[in-house]
């Protein structure tokens, strides 16, 4: 609002104020004090304005250009919440030098309630003065009660642990979450109604990154079993109890054998359970026929 009310005063200043009226920059600047152009009704100066409405107008909008220049001032440079400043504060704590949630929340209580009672303060002690014929010191009274309470629901939510739930602090808790599954450390979705815990220099505990854990090498002390030999041919004996294939010997004779067993793992891989059932169950009866014959 500043720009506007700067250039209708611009304009303002260029058509129909009098030649003594100062720029309109020199109001931007805070503090400048500049001076106003007199008022003269019966004509005779020039530097000055010749009627009430040409003065009015012009009081107006240099009013209105350093109060919200000085309102700008206030918010964005006082730390006390909810004003822009605290909030500047605060974000910048968590985002640019990765402060927790925590730390940010007890920085902001800390400065933002020790202000709003110097304001409630001075709010009273301006009433108790001026006898009450000026609203000001009730606006700030006002403000003042609003950044108590304001600074106590932030630490309440603090003292509860849910202080993702303020818009401030959202960083408070993770999407995520470490678990440790017992082969190493997984990440699973966050479900918990809590923050995240905080581990010591402000720092959150999500930026703790889990770390290589040094053990103790230690020799072999078991008894074990050369590869080789009998060690081979149990192994290969496994293999071939497992229906795996070895690989195809050299000779013909071999080979002949090898692709008649491949063949018949996959003639059986396409049968169905029954009729390897009653495969199974006519090889029994022929091994019981068998039996029967020779006894």
């Amino acid at each position: 609002m500043t720009g506007i009310w700067w250039a209708i005063l611009a304009c303002f200043t260029a058509v129909l104020a009098p030649a003594s009226a100062v720029s309109a920059w020199r109001f931007i600047v805070p503090f400048s004090g500049a001076p106003m152009p007199c008022l003269d009704l019966s004509g005779h100066a020039p530097q000055c304005f010749h009627s009430y409405t040409g003065y009015l107008t012009y009081g107006f909008m240099v009013q209105a250009i350093q109060l919200n220049v000085m309102l700008f001032l206030f918010n964005v440079f006082f730390p006390m919440y909810p004003m822009d400043g605290a909030k500047l504060i605060v974000c910048s704590l968590q985002l640019f030098c990765g402060a927790s949630a925590q730390c940010a929340a007890r920085v902001l209580i800390y400065t933002s309630t020790p202000l709003a009672i110097l304001f409630i303060a001075m709010a009273f002690k301006s009433m108790h003065s001026a006898g009450g014929s000026s609203v000001q010191p009730e606006l700030s009274a006002y403000m003042g009660f609003m950044c108590l309470s304001e600074s106590y629901k932030i630490y309440k939510l603090m003292k509860e642990e849910r202080l993702y739930t303020h818009p401030l602090f959202e960083l408070a808790r993770s999407s995520t979450r470490e678990v440790d599954d017992g082969t190493g450390i997984a990440r699973r979705l966050n479900l918990s109604n809590r923050d995240d815990e905080e581990t010591g220099g402000g720092v959150p505990a999500r930026a703790r990154m889990p770390g290589v854990t040094a053990m103790e090498l230690k020799p072999f002390s078991g008894s074990g079993q050369a590869l080789g030999g009998q060690a081979t041919a149990g192994m290969s004996a496994a293999g071939q109890s497992l229906g795996s294939a070895p690989n195809p010997p050299g000779g013909g004779g071999g080979r002949s054998a090898w692709l008649t067993r491949v063949e018949a793992d996959s003639s059986n891989r396409q049968k169905t359970v029954r009729q390897l059932e009653e495969e199974r169950l006519a090889q029994r009866d022929a091994e019981r026929q068998r039996l029967t014959q020779g006894a």
